[in-house]
C-alpha cells in the first residue's frame, strides 16, 4: 500500500497495442498472475486486468475499502482473488487522479460469452456507466506462448471503454467540481442549450439519447422554450403550468399537417380532402417517446 496518489508511467498505451507489443504494465501484472490463474475463466480475467490497465491510463487511480493507494507493483494473484467473488464478480475501488474525496466501484459481471462493466461514482449518488464487452473479442489466445499474442483489437477495447464510461465518469466528477471538460457533459447547460439551438429537432432528439445525464440535461423547459421560438416564432404568454416540450411537439405535428395539406392540393388529387385523421400516422413516430 501507498499512502502517496501516484501513476504507473505509460510508454506503450492499449490503443497503440500489436500482436507483438502491450503496454508494459499490462505484461508486468501478467507475468505475476499468469502462473497462478485458474484455466477455467482465464480469459474473463485477463480482460478484467486490461480494464485495471486502462483505468490506469485514463487517470484513475486503486484504492482499498479505506480509500489508500494500491501500489499497482503490487496487483497479484492474491490481490485479484481478493476483487472476485465466489460467482466470478470483480470489484475493485478507484479515485480519479487528483479527487480522492469521489471513489467509484468498478463491477465486472460475467455474462455467458459476455461481461457487464459498470463504473458506479459511489458519492455521486451512485451514479452508474455501463457497456457490454465480448470477452472472445478482444482475449483470443489464453494459452499463446507470448502475452501480446493473448490479445486483439485492443484499440477498439480502449476507445469503447472510454467513450462509453471513462470519458463521462471524468467529466461527471469534474463538472461537480465546477471545471468544464473535454465533453457535452461536462459543458455548462447554458452553453450547452446554446449548441442545441443550433442543432435541428432530430439532433437534439439523438444527442439526448446518449446517455441519461444528457437525456435529464435536455428536457429542460428552457430549453424547449427556445426550440419552439427558434422553428414556430410562436409568442406564447408563458405560464407555470406550461410544458414547452409538448407545446413543440403539437406546433412541429400541426406543420407537418399543413405540408402535408399542401403537397395533396399541389397534386390535385381527390385526397385534398380527406379528413384530418387520415393523416397523422406519423404522430406515432418513435422518436417523440424521448421527448
Amino acid at each position: 500500500m501507498e499512502s502517496k496518489e501516484t501513476l504507473p508511467a505509460m510508454t506503450l498505451s492499449l490503443e497503440e497495442s500489436t500482436t507483438e507489443r502491450v503496454p508494459r504494465l499490462l505484461e508486468e501484472i501478467l507475468k505475476r498472475v499468469i502462473p497462478e490463474f485458474s484455466r477455467e475463466s482465464i480469459q474473463k480475467d485477463y480482460l478484467f486486468i486490461v480494464i485495471i490497465v486502462s483505468m490506469f491510463e485514463n487517470g484513475f487511480v486503486l484504492v482499498d475499502n479505506d480509500c489508500q493507494i494500491i501500489d499497482h507493483n503490487l496487483i497479484d494473484t492474491k490481490q485479484l482473488c481478493e476483487w472476485k467473488s465466489q460467482s466470478g464478480v470483480y470489484e475493485a475501488l478507484f479515485i480519479l487522479y487528483g479527487f480522492k474525496h469521489i471513489s467509484l466501484k468498478l463491477i465486472m459481471s460475467p455474462l455467458s460469452a459476455l461481461v457487464l462493466v459498470n463504473v458506479v461514482i459511489i458519492d455521486l449518488d451512485s451514479e452508474t456507466y455501463s457497456v457490454c464487452l465480448p470477452v472472445s473479442r478482444f482475449v483470443v489466445s489464453p494459452q499463446a506462448t507470448t502475452i501480446p499474442m493473448i490479445f486483439r483489437d485492443l484499440k477498439q477495447f480502449s476507445l469503447t471503454f472510454k467513450n462509453k464510461i471513462l470519458a463521462a465518469v471524468k467529466s461527471r466528477i469534474l463538472m461537480h467540481h465546477g471545471y468544464a471538460s473535454a465533453s457535452l457533459i461536462g459543458l455548462p447547460e447554458e452553453l450547452l442549450f446554446k449548441i442545441m439551438l443550433i442543432l435541428n429537432v432530430n439532433d437534439v432528439l439523438n444527442v439526448s439519447k446518449t446517455c441519461m445525464t444528457l437525456n435529464m440535461v435536455l428536457q429542460s423547459d428552457i430549453l424547449w422554450h427556445g426550440m419552439v421560438k427558434r422553428d414556430f416564432q410562436e409568442n406564447h404568454i408563458s405560464q407555470p403550468d406550461f410544458n414547452w416540450k409538448e407545446i413543440y411537439k403539437k406546433s412541429h405535428i400541426l406543420k407537418y399537417d399543413e405540408a402535408q395539406r399542401r403537397l395533396q392540393q399541389a397534386a390535385g388529387t381527390l385526397h385534398d380532402f380527406v379528413d384530418y385523421s387520415d393523416y397523422v400516422s406519423y404522430i406515432d413516430n418513435p422518436m417523440w417517446n424521448i421527448i
